[in-house]
């Protein structure tokens, strides 16, 4: 295959993954607006938004499973996820601590997002996050988000090296998500919702925000690990 659309592959899974990283975190933020904004309707945004950022890990897994079905064992997949683990890490601190950044959820906004992103300067759904690193809402964020990874890239990793199994590694990976799935319906999404009925939504999100950065670090030393 041609080097040129091999980047162009890549690029795709990088900002995919970068994509959905920041989707994750801004949906926690739009979702702590709810008493803010005393509408009801922000917890669907903020529904949409956590739907989009799915969307995005999906849609990278795509190019990632074309690059190895064309040269299986020539693509660092490793790379790939710190990379993008990188970048994510460093624009969920941006989206997280710097203001300017509530300027491009509204360039989003022009762009023809605003069913998304509420509509243009009226609805400011940022804010300063606080972070908090030790806490029981941070570790099993955390957990949630490192699980959620997993399930993204194990397959393509172990499928490298056992190719007969690519069918059951990727089907056997969604465990991670199944654990996930439990952690956050069980308590992370309980401890929400008695936060809102508290008033201290936005600590509680702060908390979940802090656990996905944590994750990031995780994730990133296990990637650096392997390679």
């Amino acid at each position: 295959m041609n080097n040129t659309y091999v980047l162009v592959f890549e690029f795709i899974i990088v900002i995919t993954l970068v994509l959905a990283q920041l989707f994750d975190v801004y949906a926690l933020m739009v979702r702590a607006k709810v008493n803010v904004e005393n509408s009801s309707q922000v917890l669907g945004v903020s529904s949409w938004i956590q739907y989009l950022a799915r969307i995005m890990n999906l849609i990278s897994l795509f190019p990632i499973s074309f690059l190895l079905e064309k040269k299986i064992g020539e693509i660092n997949i490793p790379n790939l996820f710190i990379c993008s683990m990188f970048i994510g890490l460093f624009t969920m601190i941006f989206l997280s601590k710097i203001k300017f950044s509530a300027q491009v959820m509204f360039f989003l906004q022009m762009l023809g997002f605003s069913g998304v992103f509420g509509v243009f300067g009226k609805k400011k759904y940022w804010w300063k996050v606080q972070f908090y690193w030790f806490s029981k809402v941070t570790f099993f964020s955390a957990a949630v988000s490192v699980l959620v990874n997993a399930s993204l890239f194990v397959p393509f990793l172990l499928s490298i090296k056992y190719p007969e199994f690519r069918m059951t590694l990727a089907y056997s990976a969604q465990i991670f998500s199944f654990f996930a799935a439990v952690i956050s319906f069980t308590y992370l999404e309980r401890k929400f919702y008695k936060s809102l009925d508290a008033g201290d939504e936005f600590v509680c999100a702060s908390q979940m925000i802090t656990g996905k950065l944590m994750a990031q670090i995780i994730l990133i030393i296990i990637l650096f690990s392997i390679i």
